[in-house]
């Protein structure tokens, strides 16, 4: 009996945070829209909410910061923790998980990730999915080796961060409830395999390390001559380009824990904050064409460095970019995307976006057609 309320519980509370964003969408909140989330691409939404300014309230009682410098400023006060913290919170996936143990940095993972690169290359003929062939699959790899997983483990984790992809979207664009099961159950899987403490890392790091190889892989075959020339001259550009213009995490949400003063406002302990992360990284006021992917940018000393929060607690830069940086040079040695011939990819169709997700508007599938 108390397991069948508790499964009401969850189908309640997921119509109604849908039927709450539907609502207010409708009603012209931005930000509600946004997380409602029917568009192909995130830049419409984001620039729909940039033009309600830097800092502004939302109808459901959300301070959204779409600049770079405020956002800057609130993403480095001291912030309320927990799953509470979440606004809105339809799918707490964490809930009763410990503080988030750190994942491995850049110089533990480029070695495995170098590995799993060669390896996803080298199958890579005919028609494929860079994303399926070589961004889901490689941080999961890498997170296996770090843990030591072989055998049955092994497949059981591939499985396991499958399931939960979808769990930093989660909580602010509710699932159907089959898809909450599925991801409430892949968390316990990877609770049972890595432990309580790792487990909120993996899901969240995975899903970070995922989105910015695949982001890299798409700005290299959107402009293959520049992105190209970055990976040769250093990957490092690319990488923190693509932070910048098309970022793992595009939405960050949290709870204040001390008052800010961000856009010549005062935003106070306890308010609910959600910093666009993908629209304050392309704001004007801090970035030279904004809206253009240029690696090379960053040669120069004083462009403002990307903004990369730190989701359900836990720090990604480092771990996704050193997997992203060992993908991109593992590409830059194979001569092109395919491992025999040394053959550039032609994109076999435009790359595809999930729908509900404003927390990574993740790529879902790039389709590329390999020669060799």
């Amino acid at each position: 009996m108390a397991l069948v309320t508790a499964e009401r519980e969850l189908g309640r509370r997921l119509q109604l945070v849908q039927g709450i964003h539907w609502l207010y969408g409708a009603q012209g909140d931005a930000y509600a829209a946004l997380l409602r989330g029917y568009g192909s691409e995130p830049g419409p939404a984001h620039e729909r909410a940039r033009a309600e300014g830097p800092l502004w309230r939302s109808k459901l009682g959300v301070r959204v910061c779409t600049g770079y410098a405020p956002a800057r400023r609130l993403l480095a006060a001291r912030t309320a923790g927990g799953p509470a913290a979440q606004p809105q919170s339809a799918l707490a996936w964490d809930e009763g998980l410990p503080d988030a143990g750190e994942l491995p940095g850049a110089d533990r993972v480029r070695e495995p990730a170098a590995r799993a690169a060669e390896r996803a290359l080298a199958g890579l003929r005919g028609e494929v999915d860079l994303v399926a062939s070589v961004a889901a699959r490689v941080p999961v790899e890498v997170l296996a080796d770090v843990h030591g997983l072989t055998g049955a483990d092994r497949v059981r984790l591939a499985e396991a961060c499958a399931g939960a992809a979808g769990a930093l979207d989660a909580a602010l664009a509710p699932p159907a409830y089959d898809d909450a099961v599925r991801l409430l159950d892949a968390v316990g899987t990877l609770r049972d395999l890595l432990g309580d403490g790792a487990a909120r890392a993996a899901v969240v790091g995975v899903r970070a390390a995922r989105e910015l190889i695949a982001g890299s892989l798409h700005a290299l075959l959107g402009d293959p001559e520049a992105a190209g020339a970055a990976v040769r001259e250093d990957p490092a550009l690319l990488v923190a380009e693509t932070l910048r213009h098309d970022p793992p995490v595009k939405l960050h949400t949290f709870s204040l824990a001390e008052d800010v003063e961000a856009a010549g406002e005062r935003v106070a302990a306890g308010e609910q904050v959600a910093v666009l992360v993908a629209a304050a990284n392309r704001d004007p006021e801090a970035f030279t064409a904004p809206d253009r992917f240029v690696p090379d940018r960053y040669t120069a000393g004083d462009v403002p460095q990307p903004l990369v929060p730190a989701p359900h607690g836990v720090t990604v830069e480092s771990f996704a970019r050193g997997q992203t940086e060992a993908v991109l040079a593992a590409v830059a040695g194979a001569g092109g995307l395919a491992a025999a011939g040394g053959s550039v990819p032609v994109t076999a169709g435009g790359a595809v976006r999930l729908r509900r997700s404003p927390v990574t508007w993740g790529l879902e599938r790039i389709p590329v057609r390999v020669a060799g």
